[in-house]
């Protein structure tokens, strides 16, 4: 992705990299070729090709590509979205582990701690940690561990799907990022692990021997990723031919792994089986995580391998086709070079352009210049692990204490809150339920009355008009 200023003009404009000129510039030179040949053959033979008339066929292109940009920009932030959602539920996964593995007594002893100035310091024997602190800390690890291997596979996914799974061949760039997103993940795996994930990646070439080829040859260790005749300088094959077979994803085997630290850590209420661990309420949390990291991770996937309807596709390019053909038809040769060249050479320039944005914008995911970074988030991610992953079971412990008691106390003014609500309302559905009967009472008392009064007033005519 290209950050820049928006407010200077000279940094946009005389730029080249990230641009559309690189996609256009032959085509556009193409069209000034061809349309300065019609307008010296009809400055030649002395009359135009054709009548001017109102370009309708210019103004429905323009609708068409305006449309086809505008659904590529509603993909392009529905990627961008999910992409921002994906890497915020693996922060939410980290926390969740780093916070609810209770660990042993030091984990107690800290959780129990009064914080302020009455506190007692934080001594040696506070700190030292037995065998369930240990073993919590462990696993804590395996999940930041775990989590930072989804980002990369995520990352790498992105990259093969682009290219390989919906063209069916990956270029030798491509090739050496995913060899380096592999060497990352041999760095944060065993062997026997790195090679039960690395199985799946290699599994969409063919054939498989050509992951072998050595991109790094120089690293420490690039024996155990790219197998033993890494340490040999050979040739690059060149583009690899990816297998289009439905097979397992390393995204999904890894949602798998995830899951299973929670559920392998999780402690039964009765049987306190593992004092270590998490309890057994807080297992369904990572559950919903997982789904809701699935979900984003379909979300991307979908994007990158769903592209714009053919028909759709077809019908843009070949209207532009046509209406590049048509451009001698356009030209009046009393009108001058100007408008009958370079004006339309720069409405090709334009039309293309737009085009070329709309491709751009229908998929955010991949190594181009106005793609998404991922390096930077899966970075990000990696420095906030270590700061928070790092910093110790005492640090951890007081800040699920904090949290914990932080949430506690937003539920009970919820509750408080709730309460006083309810509390007016009935109050006011009383009022106003009272006040209704003294209507309905007020009301009875004014009918009965001017009922006696009628019965009167009619006794009383009677008893005149008898006397009359």
């Amino acid at each position: 992705m290209i950050y820049y200023r928006t407010q200077s003009w000279y940094t946009q404009i005389a730029r080249w990299y990230g641009t559309v000129w690189g996609e256009v510039k032959v085509k556009a030179i193409l069209i000034l070729i061809y349309t300065s040949a019609a307008y010296w053959l009809c400055l030649k033979e002395g009359h135009n090709l054709g009548r001017t008339r109102k370009n309708i066929l210019g103004s429905t292109i323009s609708f068409l590509l305006i449309f086809r940009a505008n659904n590529g920009y509603k993909r392009y932030m529905k990627g961008r979205a999910a992409c921002i959602h994906f890497f915020c539920v693996l922060r939410e996964i980290i926390c969740t582990y780093l916070i609810f593995l209770a660990g042993g007594s030091r984990n107690r002893r800290l959780r129990w701690r009064r914080v302020g100035p009455s506190s007692r310091p934080v001594t040696q024997e506070d700190v030292e940690m037995d065998v369930d602190d240990k073993i919590a800390s462990e696993e804590r690890t395996e999940a930041v561990r775990w989590c930072l291997i989804m980002a990369i596979a995520f990352q790498m996914h992105a990259r093969l799907l682009d290219q390989g799974l919906n063209k069916g061949r990956i270029t030798e760039e491509t090739k050496r990022r995913v060899d380096w997103d592999r060497y990352r993940i041999r760095g944060l795996t065993n062997e026997s692990e790195f090679r039960s994930l690395d199985g799946i990646v290699r599994a969409v070439a063919a054939p498989q021997i050509s992951w072998a080829t050595p991109q790094y040859p120089d690293l420490p260790g690039v024996e155990e990723v790219f197998g033993p005749e890494a340490s040999a300088l050979q040739e690059s094959p060149g583009d690899i031919e990816i297998s289009r077979v439905p097979y397992i994803r390393l995204c999904t085997y890894l949602v798998y792994k995830l899951n299973e630290v929670g559920y392998r850590n999780m402690n039964d209420p009765r049987m306190q089986d593992k004092r270590w661990g998490m309890g057994e309420r807080f297992v369904p949390l990572v559950t919903a995580q997982t789904m809701s990291l699935s979900y984003s991770y379909s979300e991307v996937n979908q994007i990158i391998s769903t592209p714009l309807p053919f028909p759709y596709n077809h019908l843009c390019k070949l209207l532009l086709f046509l209406f590049f053909l048509c451009f001698p038809f356009y030209i009046e040769k009393e009108l001058g070079l100007w408008v009958n060249v370079v004006e339309n050479t720069l409405l090709a320039v334009a039309l293309l352009g737009l085009d070329c944005i709309a491709t751009e914008l229908e998929n955010p995911f991949g190594d181009d210049a106005n793609d998404l970074n991922m390096y930077d988030r899966v970075a990000t991610l990696e420095q906030e692990a270590n700061v928070v992953g790092v910093s110790g079971g005492a640090v951890l412990c007081v800040t699920g204490v904090t949290i914990i008691t932080i949430i506690t106390i937003i539920t009970i003014i919820i509750i408080i809150l709730i309460i006083i609500i309810i509390i007016i309302i009935i109050t006011i559905s009383t009022i106003i339920i009272v006040i209704f009967f003294i209507m309905i009472t007020v009301i009875t008392i004014i009918t009965v009355i001017i009922v006696i009064t009628f019965i009167i007033v009619t006794i009383i005519m009677i008893i005149i008009h008898a006397r009359g």
